[in-house]
C-alpha cells in the first residue's frame, strides 16, 4: 500500500496500491461507508466507491454496491477507535 487516508467525519477512505506488473498504481476512493457491529461481529458497508480503472468501476457497479462485508475481529480495537 502506498497511500491511506481515512476520515470517519466523512466516513471516506482513500489508498493507492501498486501492484506488481502494474505501470501505474490503483486509487481507490470509497465514498461513503458504514461500520456496524451486529451481534459482536463488526462489518463495513460500502455505498460508493470508484477506482481509476474503468473496469474496476464496472465490477464494483455490478458487485459491492451496499454489500456488508465482515472485518477480522483482531481489529475489533481499530474499528471501534473509528466508529
Amino acid at each position: 500500500m502506498i497511500n491511506f487516508h481515512l476520515d470517519p467525519k466523512t466516513h471516506s477512505i482513500e489508498f493507492e496500491i501498486h501492484p506488481k506488473g502494474e505501470e501505474e498504481p490503483i486509487k481507490f476512493k470509497i465514498k461513503k461507508y458504514k461500520l456496524t457491529n451486529e451481534g459482536g461481529k463488526f462489518f463495513i458497508e460500502i455505498s460508493d466507491m470508484e477506482t481509476n480503472r474503468e473496469w474496476m468501476n464496472i465490477g464494483i457497479e455490478n458487485f459491492l454496491p451496499h454489500k456488508k462485508i465482515e472485518l477480522p475481529a483482531q481489529y475489533e480495537k481499530l474499528i471501534r477507535l473509528v466508529m
